[in-house]
């Protein structure tokens, strides 16, 4: 596209017809489709790598000798290869991956006061309630159902917490029952009982997430015999394809946040300027924003510093409602499968180990097909979970995780220290050192949380509701030339895709190079004839 005389740049100052910001799932798929379709576009990234929330640790753990990669982030694909999903997939498919599917509710323990009930792998199941046998369970997947059909556009919307109490009164739940119920929605979306919207449950699908019954994990044969790849290993293959097509990537320095994003504004031609913490500055006919909520916030965050007035009235309203959810993976290696043993016939299931009334309270097998090793267990810590060890230095985080498990599993029979089952190093005179891995989202700076969930606010002349704030978060038609998005505004570039997954933010990466595009070429930065298109694509 030629670019207007204003904004002409120089060689060594280019003006470009676009700066993506951030280089995770959301922000490399639109760079890279608008480089494909011919426009010149720089990708900017704050800190030394590619792939944002999806970050693969490879030197924790080796099978063989090998390293073999971990997740301290995005972990898992929640979603069936179906028509609509297609795009997902057809771009896991392209770059070679294939996917493992794995049963949740296979070879795990649930540990409730009194008893532990095991999940057999050969009952076929929806959610962790519907394998347990006990009468006083059989009224939860009603109340997930319940969530499911909410009716968000006539009902009013409720906290989660009310939701549990009002199903509690009509249908008189037992105090086991009760603590599941509990459990499953606060230990499962990143945010407290008393501010997740019931509506927002609705509007980000969630509840289809839970009853799932499997989760998919990629491969690739690249990297076989071990087969499973590194999560983020998607979108570096999609940040090649940019650099291929002639894409531009500023990231920063190992050790170094001098390519972070400092200030972001729209000058009187029409441009953005984009300035970094180190100085240097860019500028772009469009830009566009895949920051985090947790970034944007104008409380806890940057957004106010960095964006100033793009930052409208209506887009901090929104981010009242779009909040993060802190979130901490913490992994540790086992010498053995302490857990349940069956000599490998359930490789296709996940182990899910959870204690509803415990102290971190779900944990899963990494590497469940790896029966012979190596025997990784992660803990998903949210919310009370999350802010239990938040504080705690690692050696203590460790003693907190490990005695959680324990918790879990019951071992009555044999020795349970770090030492006995753990792997790790003892040196002379030194206390035993177990291997851990710890990725505190909330501490990131360049994330600032887990993942989004969308908070309740009671319905008031001229408020914002749940089901309206991502949409007002994604809007950019008071703020073009600037444009929006990332998973906290996935579902309202398509509703059926969610926020918290991958799926998400990359369809908002798709749809948000479409939209860049349109106004680039259609409408030539005609902001009127833009948002009629906008209007009819999307409200």
């Amino acid at each position: 596209m030629p670019t207007p005389a204003s904004a002409a740049g120089s060689a060594s100052n280019p003006v470009y017809d676009c700066i993506v910001l951030g280089a995770g799932i959301s922000g490399v798929t639109a760079a890279r489709d608008l480089q494909q379709a011919g426009f010149k576009v720089l990708l900017l990234e704050g800190s030394d790598r590619i792939g944002g929330r999806m970050r693969s640790v490879r030197d924790f753990v080796k099978k063989s000798g090998t390293p073999v990669p971990v997740e301290g982030g995005a972990e898992y694909i929640h979603i069936a290869e179906q028509y609509r999903y297609r795009e997902f997939w057809q771009e896991v498919r392209k770059h070679g991956f294939t996917t493992s599917p794995f049963h949740k509710c296979g070879m795990g323990f649930l540990k409730i006061p009194r008893n532990r009930m095991y999940f057999s792998p050969w009952k076929r199941t929806k959610m962790l309630a519907e394998v347990i046998i006990q009468p006083e369970f059989w009224d939860l997947p009603k109340a997930m159902k319940e969530i499911q059909d909410f009716d968000a556009e006539t009902k009013a919307d409720m906290t989660a917490e009310t939701f549990i109490k009002r199903y509690h009164q009509r249908n008189n739940l037992s105090p086991r029952a009760l603590d599941l119920l509990k459990y499953t929605l606060s230990a499962h979306t990143p945010g407290p009982l008393n501010e997740i919207s019931v509506a927002g449950l609705k509007t980000d699908a969630i509840m289809d997430q839970l009853m799932e019954r499997k989760e998919l994990r990629m491969e690739h044969d690249d990297v076989k015999p071990f087969s499973l790849c590194g999560f983020d290993s998607l979108p570096r293959a999609i940040a090649e394809e940019f650099r291929k097509a002639g894409g531009k990537l500023e990231k920063s320095r190992a050790g170094s946040t001098n390519r972070k994003v400092a200030r972001v504004e729209r000058q009187s031609d029409g441009t953005v300027k984009v300035t970094t913490t180190g100085g240097a500055t860019f500028v772009g006919r469009t830009a566009i924003c895949t920051f985090s909520a947790g970034m944007l916030n104008p409380d806890d965050g940057e957004g106010d510093a960095i964006f100033g007035r793009l930052l409208t009235a209506r887009k901090r309203e929104a981010l009242g409602l779009v909040r993060m959810g802190a979130i901490t993976k913490f992994a540790l290696q086992f010498k053995k499968r302490i857990w349940v043993d069956d000599g490998g016939e359930s490789a296709g299931h996940m182990s899910v180990l959870s204690n509803p009334q415990g102290k971190s309270r779900t944990f899963f097998s990494s590497f469940p097909k790896e029966h012979k090793g190596p025997h990784v267990l992660t803990g998903l810590l949210m919310n009370q979970d999350h802010d239990q060890i938040a504080e705690m230095d690692d050696t203590a985080a460790v003693k907190h995780v490990f005695t959680a498990i324990g918790q879990i599993y019951g071992r009555h029979n044999r020795p349970w220290t770090q030492e006995s089952v753990l792997v790790g190093k003892k040196r002379r005179g030194q206390p035993f050192q177990p291997n851990y891995l710890r990725a505190d989202w909330s501490k990131d700076c360049f994330a600032k949380g887990g993942n989004s969930y969308l908070a309740h606010a009671p319905r008031r002349p001229g408020r914002m509701l749940a089901k309206e704030a991502r949409e007002a978060l994604k809007d950019p038609r008071q703020t073009l030339p600037l444009f929006w998005a990332g998973e906290a505004v996935a579902p309202a570039y398509d509703r059926d895709y969610q926020p918290l997954a991958v799926h998400g933010a990359y369809i908002s990466g798709r749809r948000v190079a479409e939209d860049v595009h349109h106004f680039l070429k259609e409408v030539s930065g005609d902001t009127a004839r833009f948002g009629r298109y906008y209007k009819q694509k999307y409200l």
